[in-house]
């Protein structure tokens, strides 16, 4: 059924498609897609003597409580950010990956780094071993840079909780420059999940 209800955002009546008159759902302003929480207009319980309801013949069958916050679309940003700290750091390592210098580079910082740390083995580290862990270094940061990328996107979209949560944990465990990647990833972590009773989730697949 559809029920005229009065955008709390922009202020905008428009009609939305509704389940039930007798329970409040979230919904989304038809002009300026504004997400917010109605309910029955004079629903009863305490809930009514605790909150303004404002005007129940200007806001139609329901009113606006609880306006969404702005916490997904943080979240996106810093997973949107994640995503490119990840991709600079493949840019970089395949820089590496393709001058002879900084591989050698490389592998000779690798084996002091060992003999240093006690770890070294009887024989050294060759530039072949030191190109392989680059390798395989490059395609785990893309792998991280895709998942990060489909989370930001999805947290925006508030879609599929499982996925958004996966991205926040590829940004998390990347090996963005500076830590960055796994910072960004933390914050858009506790955003996500701070965000789940505000918009009312009760399944994996939609917010």
């Amino acid at each position: 059924m559809e029920a005229s209800v009065t955008c709390s955002e922009c202020g905008a009546t428009t009609e939305a498609e509704v389940a039930s008159e007798g329970h409040s759902e979230y919904v989304a302003c038809g002009d300026c897609g504004h997400r917010f929480l109605w309910e029955p207009a004079g629903g009863g319980g305490t809930a009514s003597e605790e909150l303004d309801w404002g005007d129940g013949a200007a806001a139609g069958d329901y009113v606006a409580l609880y306006p969404s916050t702005s916490r997904p679309q943080v979240a996106g940003l810093m997973l949107l950010l994640a995503a490119l700290g990840l991709l600079t750091n493949v840019i970089l390592l395949n820089g590496t990956l393709g001058d002879p210098d900084k591989v050698e580079g490389a592998t000779v910082k690798m084996n002091e780094i060992m003999a240093d740390s006690g770890m070294s083995s009887l024989e050294e580290y060759d530039e072949d071993f030191v190109r392989s862990v680059l390798r395989a270094a490059i395609i785990w940061e893309l792998f991280c840079t895709v998942l990060a990328t489909a989370g930001g996107v999805l947290v925006l979209m508030r879609q599929n909780y499982t996925l958004v949560l996966v991205g926040c944990a590829a940004a998390i465990v990347g090996m963005g420059p500076f830590m960055l990647s796994t910072l960004f990833g933390a914050i858009a972590l506790y955003l996500v999940l701070q965000s789940r009773p505000e918009f009312g989730l009760v399944d994996e697949e939609s917010w």
